[in-house]
């Protein structure tokens, strides 16, 4: 057979099959199966044909073996069940559960571990409302009565406040991986709507790998969560991805998951978007695109590792679709019957996800575990009546331990002016480059300018005052990030941090020998596209 990928089979070293029938019985296990790709849009032959191999080979090393699908299961039950007591003892409150998509809670369980095995020692979270309380609850590890208490109280008066306060909070923790690892969870707050966390959380990201240096990106790995109508249509994820790549802004790539439920408010998918798959708008980035059958956890625990290692060898975004369903409305007290009577009825008999796997797996055991697991929370839940103030589910980074707010103290106040010597000193490096560099000269004059003003021979102008500030501060070892648009020439030809050669475009740092101590320079980053 010939070489084509994700079309034929490769040959392999393999015993040959013996007749036509067991080659198409071994092409449809692996391209009419749970799993769907797209990767014909990635320019680049290699990065393509890794993904082959790991689709075309039957495990590639990984085996789903028995102690794996054990944890799969406590995860499974975990997610439903918790989704279960909170209907039964909340009902009528919204929560956005994750009910027909609880496989989100496995796969991020593989992201974790496979994360940590390649380096990983944090991960940075953004999602929407649906699945939130989930997440905090079996990803951040917050105690179930931290969750449980902001629904207990429903006086608006209370200090456990109100409303849609608790699907919109953020949470820390520490996860303990399948293999042993440890990695502090960072889910971000979103209290606005839907995509406009992503910036956020790769924002984070980014100036968290910047903090470690060296090893950042393969340490601080972001994962972002998104609906499937939000994914395909709202523009902040679009310009949150075009960055993805860019010098400036990229955090070695970021595992996009789209808890795909079919379903966009209570409009149904058919209408909700011109693409055949919500994920389509990721095709214009060289990235590959994962379809799975949310139902069958296994290929979704595959898909996640599968994912996690492409974006480590290969250092670009990465997307899951995981394709499933919603068990209620938009929120629990929407009546989604009234626009999906059809689809509804057939859900309202369709078993929880952690049933159907048990099944699949022979657990006979896990009724009895699914009774065990409800009890504790139950538990947690009768907890949570006794909480008299608000549960804070997360903890400020260490590097914030320095810092007060809210208060003032007399030895706050510290002398920020500088002495005209140390001005010079700063003009000096600012407004000289090298010998042989051809400056335009429009700058050579701009920069001419300012060694006068920084002689006190002329008033220093917005621009010249910006560079000392930053100037200043770089030297004193602060770390300074320009970003956007043209950062390093400046919006209004003011800046010029960066200088460029007018004959061959070399480009050059202004300030470049500023080094108060041996590194210093690294505080100065200047990001641009």
């Amino acid at each position: 057979m010939t070489s084509t990928p994700l079309g034929f089979l490769r040959p392999r070293e393999t015993p040959e099959l013996e007749t036509e029938g067991e080659y198409a019985h071994e092409a449809r296990a692996i391209y009419s199966s749970t799993i769907g790709v797209e990767i014909n849009h990635i320019y680049n032959p290699e990065r393509r044909r890794w993904v082959y191999e790991q689709l075309e080979s039957p495990d590639q090393g990984f085996e789903i073996t028995e102690g794996i699908q054990h944890r799969i299961l406590d995860l499974l039950i975990r997610a439903d069940v918790f989704e279960q007591v909170m209907q039964q003892r909340y009902l009528g409150s919204k929560r956005f559960s994750l009910e027909g998509v609880t496989a989100l809670i496995p796969l991020v369980d593989e992201v974790l571990d496979t994360g940590s095995r390649l380096g990983a020692i944090e991960l940075v979270m953004g999602m929407s409302h649906r699945g939130r309380l989930n997440v905090i609850a079996h990803v951040a590890q917050r105690p179930p009565q931290e969750i449980f208490a902001g629904f207990e109280d429903v006086d608006p008066r209370s200090v456990l406040g109100s409303g849609d306060v608790k699907y919109h909070m953020g949470a820390t923790g520490e996860y303990s991986t399948r293999s042993g690892g440890k990695v502090h969870i960072h889910l971000v707050s979103n209290p606005s709507h839907l995509e406009a966390v992503d910036p956020v959380t790769v924002g984070r990201t980014r100036a968290k790998q910047d903090r470690t240096g060296e090893g950042g990106r393969e340490k601080y790995l972001p994962l972002l969560v998104h609906g499937d109508a939000a994914f395909a249509g709202q523009g902040i994820l679009a310009e949150t991805m075009n960055y993805a790549d860019l010098p400036g802004f990229t955090v070695g790539g970021t595992i996009h998951v789209i808890v795909n439920n079919l379903l966009g408010f209570t409009t149904s998918y058919t209408e909700e978007h011109s693409t055949r798959f919500a994920a389509c708008i990721a095709r214009r980035q060289s990235i590959p695109i994962f379809h799975v059958n949310g139902e069958d956890v296994d290929a979704v625990v595959r898909v996640a590792r599968i994912a996690t290692e492409y974006r480590y060898k290969f250092g670009t975004d990465v997307v899951i679709d995981l394709i499933g369903y919603r068990r209620h409305g938009h929120s629990e007290v929407d009546d989604p019957t009234i626009t999906q009577p059809l689809l509804y009825k057939k859900i309202k008999d369709h078993p929880p996800l952690w049933e159907i796997y048990a099944d699949d797996t022979g657990a006979d055991d896990a009724p009895a575990q699914a009774a065990a697991i409800r009890a504790e929370f139950e538990a947690a839940q009768k907890k949570a009546g006794s909480i008299k103030q608000k549960p804070l589910m997360r903890d400020l980074p260490q590097y914030w331990n320095t810092y007060y707010g809210g208060l003032y103290k007399p030895e706050f106040e510290v002398e920020t002016g500088l002495s005209s010597e140390e001005l010079s000193e700063l003009t000096t490096r600012l407004t000289t480059y090298p010998d042989g560099f051809h400056i335009h000269p429009k700058v050579k004059k701009l920069l001419e300018q300012r060694a006068e003003m920084g002689a006190g021979q002329r008033p220093v102008d917005y621009g010249m005052a910006e560079a000392l500030a930053f100037a200043s501060l770089v030297k004193a070892g602060t770390h300074v990030r320009f970003s956007g648009q043209d950062s390093r020439r400046g919006t209004f030809n003011q800046r010029h941090s960066v200088l460029t050669d007018i004959e061959n475009e070399k480009r050059i740092r202004a300030a470049r020998k500023h080094r108060a101590r041996p590194g210093a320079l690294r505080n100065l980053q200047l990001d641009t596209f």
